[in-house]
Parts: C-alpha cells; sequence; structure tokens
C-alpha cells in the first residue's frame, strides 16, 4: 500500500481522493471550483461557483457527483487491497449526501444513475493524474482551488 499504509491516515486519503474526483470531474467539464475542503475530523466537501447543472449539459454536473464515489473507489481498489465491491461499499456511507443530490438533480433530466456512473468512473479514469495530484494537494493543505487543481 505504500505511502497510504496508516489505517487512520487512510480515511483522509479516501476524503482527499473523494473530494478531489468532485472537484477535477468538474473543472475538467467546464466548472468553477470555489474551493475543496477536509476538515479536522477527515471529512470534506467542495463548494462550486455554480449551484446546479447547466440546462444544456445535465450530465456533466451528474457525472461530478458521482466522481467522488468512484475516484475513493479507485483509490482503495489501487492502493487498498479492496475489492471494488469492498471498495464501494466502505466508501458508500461518505458519499451518501452526493447520492441524494443526484437523485434530486437527475429527476426529469432522463439520465439514470448507472448512466451516469458509468460517465463519472470513464471521467475519474480520464483525469487520475491530475485527481492525484489534487487529492495530495487537499491531504497535504487540507483546502484546494481552481487554481490547483
Amino acid at each position: 500500500m505504500g505511502r497510504y499504509r496508516d489505517h487512520e491516515d487512510l480515511t483522509r486519503w479516501v476524503s482527499a481522493f473523494h473530494e478531489a474526483g468532485h472537484a477535477v470531474v468538474h473543472c475538467a467539464a467546464g466548472g468553477r471550483l470555489r474551493t475543496a475542503r477536509l476538515t479536522a475530523d477527515d471529512a470534506g466537501h467542495i463548494t462550486t461557483r455554480e449551484n446546479g447543472p447547466h440546462p444544456d449539459r445535465p450530465l456533466d454536473w451528474l457525472a461530478m457527483l458521482l466522481a467522488g464515489h468512484e475516484a475513493a473507489t479507485r483509490f482503495l481498489v489501487q492502493h487498498g487491497g479492496y475489492s471494488t465491491g469492498q471498495a464501494r461499499s466502505r466508501t458508500r456511507g461518505s458519499a451518501r449526501d452526493d447520492l441524494a443530490a443526484f437523485r434530486r438533480d437527475a429527476r426529469g433530466t432522463g439520465i439514470s444513475e448507472s448512466r451516469a456512473r458509468r460517465e463519472a468512473a470513464t471521467r475519474v479514469r480520464r483525469h487520475w493524474g491530475r485527481i492525484q495530484r489534487a487529492a495530495h494537494t487537499l491531504h497535504a493543505t487540507g483546502r484546494l482551488t481552481t487554481s490547483r487543481v
């Protein structure tokens, strides 16, 4: 597991990758990040400059909402020795609010959770290097802005 060996620190890494996944996927789709933060208890959140999906591109927003869970899952598979199913289960609690936001924002779009999740996974894979760099910055400083993504 390399530098991610400490169990307590693993929780902070999972949160860092989760928030970095949201931030990078959002910015890569043309969105603007206000800030991403990790809290003292290793939870995290991002604030975007947009308040919701662009009417012509709802999939970008919906993929961003699920990208945190996808990035945290990918991190645990690569560095935590988890299977994909175990990693999804381990990170489901931290994605609860994201899933609620997804369900709220997906209403009326015709976009299913499985379609948005596939899109999120594709975008996380495509931008994995950026997500890793952003997660390292977020883990080290507790804060991330658009200029650091």
